[in-house]
């Protein structure tokens, strides 16, 4: 709540029993894996939503987030009139303005339920993944994601780093178990690890 746009808010390692949500501050919040580069802080950073609606959101006119080196589990997603349905049981990005960016980087989603986008869901917006394990989400449709890349005739993109790599796998759809892409024309997926039939 005290930050300000432009800020880095850093999280101490710990289980934080939380529904965060960035309320229109563009804004770098991280775990300590951001300063030291020690990657064990992702899994002692852990954000966890206690099945009390998305662990992470951004909907407030953000148009420049980054969420980096944490665990975010246990996320129940978000009620939406539009689709009548639950949405971004993890991480839900979307009323996004300006760049419409949104980086996720160095973070393991796992165990996150919602109807659309049970790991992470995001609208609208330009989406980079570098380093991010998606596993064990579920979801009627896009178990561990959803992207929706186009509203009003505006295409926005979704990138995955090819050096710091991506594993998703292990995640449960009746659509899309791993992934799944709406109003988009074409996606280059590059995954370390990923869920084949």
């Amino acid at each position: 709540n005290a930050s300000a746009h432009g800020d880095t808010v850093l999280v101490y390692p710990g289980r934080y029993y939380e529904n965060i949500r960035f309320y229109g501050k563009n804004i770098t919040l991280a775990s300590l894996e951001l300063t030291t580069g020690n990657m064990d802080y992702k899994y002692l950073t852990i954000l966890d939503g206690s099945s009390n609606g998305p662990v992470l959101t951004s909907k407030d006119d953000e148009s420049n987030i980054t969420i980096r080196g944490f665990s975010v589990t246990n996320g129940s997603g978000t009620y939406t009139s539009t689709y009548d349905t639950t949405v971004g049981g993890g991480i839900n990005i979307s009323r996004l303005s300006g760049q419409r960016i949104c980086n996720i980087m160095n973070c393991l989603v796992y165990n996150n339920t919602a109807d659309l986008g049970g790991g992470i869901r995001v609208s609208a917006g330009n989406l980079t993944l570098s380093g991010i394990s998606i596993i064990n989400n579920e979801a009627d449709t896009g178990g561990g994601l959803v992207f929706q890349g186009s509203t009003g005739g505006t295409q926005y993109n979704i990138v995955f780093d090819p050096v710091n790599r991506c594993s998703i796998y292990s995640n449960k759809a009746a659509f899309g178990c791993d992934m799944y892409f709406y109003q988009q024309n074409s996606v280059a997926v590059v995954v370390d690890t990923f869920t084949v039939a």
